[in-house]
């Protein structure tokens, strides 16, 4: 008796052991927290992407082609947050730059990324733009879905979604509209288990799949007068999600043959409170160039920030080897931060 017991205790164990996970709203990004991710542009990796269950999947090794910073910031200073009634945190810098979920800015400028999570899943709000297209906001009609919750094997969602962005507005001349549509479908298509440089986690796997079109109009008044289809992008993305990180452990972008092009995978994060899941995440400062504050990673004990002409701006301690510092009643120009272990971190203010 003794031993069936045993045996049926083991079978226990392993059944849950590799249980499919499921994926909630409290496994996706909150405010405050900040993600390293590399990227291995063109990975050389064949790996097999069938749906399934119980599968595993290796993913060490990988190159560091390309370093990314998401920090997810609260919204609380923000001048036009009212313009974004849902929004609760949002990232900034130049669109290119976005790692994880989310996708570029409209037109690539520069600005903020306005997102918020609500018990259905993590949706991008729309976009404030700061740096090329002025000061406006640019909202996504409905919110675009980036991940739904709660997330089980073969559960699915469908969202369309678009914005539109008026580039050269004149009351005398014609306007010019630029818009995005985008169709899309989030699959939960497989589980398994997935090891990368950072850890070995059991995960659920979501496969995004649409179309994105880029079209423009030319237009005055009510009156369109000539439209065209600019660009066709095909969507064909994998996430791996795993309980408690916060963020994608694994970002697979894929073509229409589903081959690999890239690979954005995580490799640190700071959550909010400043509690520290890896000590990958050393000697970086982002964002950067910064307008209202930076994170400093790798930094140590007491520090110093200089100006260019070697004036003393500002001293400190910190507690560990991440730092977040307001510059925002700093001077436009380029600063230096000195520790007392003789790390040096350069810091533009925008």
């Amino acid at each position: 008796m003794k031993n069936l017991y045993l045996i049926l205790l083991s079978l226990f164990l392993g059944i849950n052991a590799f249980s499919q996970i499921t994926i909630q709203q409290t496994d996706l990004m909150q405010p405050g927290d900040t993600f390293l991710i590399h990227v291995d542009i063109n990975p050389s990796l064949i790996i097999d992407l069938t749906p399934g269950e119980d599968l595993t999947w290796d993913f060490t090794g990988l190159t560091n082609d390309q370093t990314n910073f998401a920090t997810y910031s609260p919204n609380d200073d923000l001048e036009f947050i009212d313009e974004f009634p849902l929004s609760q945190f949002h990232t900034y810098g130049p669109g290119f730059i976005y790692a994880g979920p989310g996708g570029g800015a409209p037109l690539d400028n520069w600005g903020y990324m306005m997102f918020f999570t609500n018990p259905d899943g993590l949706f991008v709000e729309g976009f404030y733009s700061d740096y090329g297209m002025g000061y406006k906001s640019t909202m996504n009609t409905p919110a675009e879905l980036l991940m739904f919750t709660p997330a089980n094997y073969l559960d699915e969602e469908l969202n369309d979604s678009y914005w539109e962005v008026v580039v050269n507005e004149n009351l005398m001349d014609y306007d010019t509209l630029y818009r995005r549509d985008v169709d899309k479908e989030l699959v939960a298509d497989a589980w398994g288990t997935l090891t990368t440089d950072y850890g070995t986690y059991p995960v659920l796997r979501i496969h995004e799949t649409g179309l994105s079109v880029d079209s423009i109009f030319a237009y005055m008044g009510m009156t369109t007068f000539l439209s065209w289809e600019v660009s066709r992008d095909t969507i064909n993305n994998y996430y791996f999600w795993a309980k408690d990180l916060r963020n994608p452990l694994m970002t697979l972008h894929c073509d229409y043959n589903n081959n690999i092009e890239r690979i954005d995978y995580l490799m640190g994060a700071i959550y909010s409170g400043n509690e520290i899941s890896s000590n990958k995440m050393t000697n970086y400062v982002y964002p950067n160039p910064a307008k209202d504050f930076v994170n400093v990673f790798g930094i140590i004990g007491d520090y110093r920030i200089i100006d260019i002409s070697g004036r003393l701006i500002e001293e400190g301690k910190a507690d560990h080897d991440f730092l977040k510092i307001d510059i925002s009643k700093y001077q436009g120009g380029l600063y230096f931060i000195y520790d007392n272990f003789g790390n040096i971190f350069k810091v533009v203010k925008n």
